[in-house]
């Protein structure tokens, strides 16, 4: 406490005179940074726009944040030095140190800007990664920190701080023990990172839970679910989970059957199958690498016809435009061929009854095909 007081004392016997310089010269580098460091970078960042290269547009944006903090601290030096701040003995405190203290701050502020969005890390790690935007994120901070470690380790050392360093190791691994789940949580946010089995914006289904990928942390990942409600997943379980991705695929798959009355003639049956086959192969939005029209099952019920195809729309709305066209076209072949389909009714009182379709009811032939998709059985 005396201490500080003598360091008062000896402040109050400085000139007037040499305060007000020192405070003209913090004022002085105000206005250097906001009417000439300003304007300097706004022309240089005009002319880094007209190159083709993005990597000089972020340095530049990286840079002009740094070298405005440095003017300020430069500033701040140089008052100390006017007020002869080395003459009140402080011994821990010196104008030279704390001018290697600021160089450090400006560079390490330079190099964390070159980690923000925008930067030329992101947009190169964005190019390379195919446009996948959750491996920044995490390679971001973890050079962040990095940065700041290194920041305060010099800082420390600067000060005669060696103790606080070697704590940092002992901290760390008590640190480590305590917050296992943390760090599992941060491995298998990096284990999805590093084996990318989807990434923001993905519809994706494990055992759990089923939706849309809305963001990736150290900790979790949260998901949109259909029932437009979020779930919030620990890395460390979505990294062992079996996790299908459904945004990935190519193709989606449509597969359903219907049945026709068992009196039904052989070759009309036939004239049916070709026909709708026919009409699956002549489709532009359907795959043709795979197509099954069977007639594959013979029942009491009546006759069996089971359709297998694969279609290129991925777009959920169209999607079920292309399922409803397809069922109107097997429909109107159906009438056309004159041939009925099989529906069941239930009747309470005496069990399960069979009855024969009519064709001439279109909305009895659309209840009897069932359209079998993924979504349906919640796959």
């Amino acid at each position: 406490m005396k201490e500080i007081e003598d360091i008062f004392a000896e402040l109050l016997k400085v000139s007037i005179s040499k305060y007000i310089i020192a405070g003209i010269v913090i004022i002085l580098a105000l206005c250097i940074n906001k009417y000439i460091v300003t304007k300097i970078f706004d022309y240089i960042i005009r002319i880094v726009k007209r190159t083709k290269t993005f990597a000089d547009d972020s340095l530049v944006r990286a840079l002009e944040k740094p070298i405005k903090l440095y003017i300020m601290l430069f500033s701040f030096y140089a008052s100390l030095k006017i007020i002869d701040f080395d003459g009140l003995n402080v011994n821990a405190v010196t104008s030279d140190r704390l001018k290697k203290i600021f160089i450090v701050i400006v560079i390490c502020y330079f190099f964390y800007n070159l980690t923000l969005e925008n930067s030329f890390l992101y947009t190169r790690m964005h190019r390379n990664d195919g446009g996948n935007t959750i491996v920044f994120p995490f390679v971001s901070i973890i050079i962040r920190l990095v940065i700041i470690v290194i920041g305060i380790s010099c800082i420390a050392r600067e000060f005669g701080f060696t103790g606080f360093i070697t704590g940092l190791g002992i901290s760390g691994v008590a640190f480590a023990l305590m917050a296992q789940d943390t760090f599992s949580n941060l491995f298998g946010g990096v284990i999805i990172v590093l084996d990318r089995p989807f990434a923001i914006g993905d519809w994706i289904q494990t055992s759990q839970v089923e939706g849309i990928v809305e963001d990736i942390t150290f900790r979790s990942t949260r998901i949109r679910t259909f029932s437009m409600a979020v779930a919030t997943v620990p890395n460390s379980k979505l990294a062992n989970e079996n996790i299908i991705n459904w945004t990935q695929r190519k193709l989606r798959r449509i597969h359903f059957k219907f049945t026709i009355k068992f009196d039904t003639e052989v070759e009309k049956i036939k004239n049916c199958v070709n026909r709708i086959e026919e009409l699956l192969k002549s489709h532009e939005k359907i795959d043709k690498d795979l197509i099954i029209v069977s007639f594959n099952e013979l029942s009491t019920y009546g006759f069996g016809v089971f359709v297998y195809f694969y279609t290129n729309e991925l777009n959920y709305t169209l999607y079920e435009k292309l399922k409803e066209e397809i069922n109107m076209e097997i429909l109107r072949i159906l009438r056309e061929e004159d041939v009925e389909l099989m529906f069941l009714t239930f009747n309470f009182g005496n069990g399960l009854e069979h009855r024969g379709g009519n064709c001439e009811t279109e909305c009895t032939e659309l209840e009897s095909i069932r359209n079998i998709t993924e979504e349906e059985r919640g796959k």
